[in-house]
């Protein structure tokens, strides 16, 4: 049998004054940036939960009422009243038709003519 030869752990022993961690050179200014940095944190964290608060609650923008529109292009042979009967296939259109003439700047309307229908309007 052949013993093996394990070396003993090299052992530094701790200075006099405490531990290694107050060895280090840890001034006022250290702490005094870790404490900013901190507090920056906590501010922007603060800030983001109002602001998120705040679009949760809000009334929708320009760019939701616009994505709730419906957009029709106007194909040849189309009249107002058939759109309408289109964008509302049961009841009444008549409201309808007179929304649409407002939309299209008169009762006139030309194929490839954009009218932007808002969501609201439609069933």
């Amino acid at each position: 049998m052949t013993a093996a030869l394990i070396p003993a752990p090299h052992v530094i022993p701790a200075p006099a004054g405490g531990t290694a961690r107050t060895q280090r050179s840890v001034g006022p200014e250290t702490y005094r940036r870790r404490r900013l940095a901190v507090v920056a944190v906590v501010v922007g964290l603060l800030l983001g939960l109002a602001s998120f608060g705040r679009q949760a609650d809000a009334t929708p923008t320009a760019e939701a009422e616009a994505a709730e529109a419906v957009l029709v292009v106007v194909q040849p042979g189309d009249t107002l009243w058939t759109i309408a009967r289109t964008l509302a296939p049961e009841g009444d259109v008549r409201p309808l038709v007179s929304e649409l003439t407002e939309i299209a700047g008169g009762a006139s309307i030309q194929p490839g003519q954009l009218l932007r229908v808002p969501g609201d309007l439609v069933d």
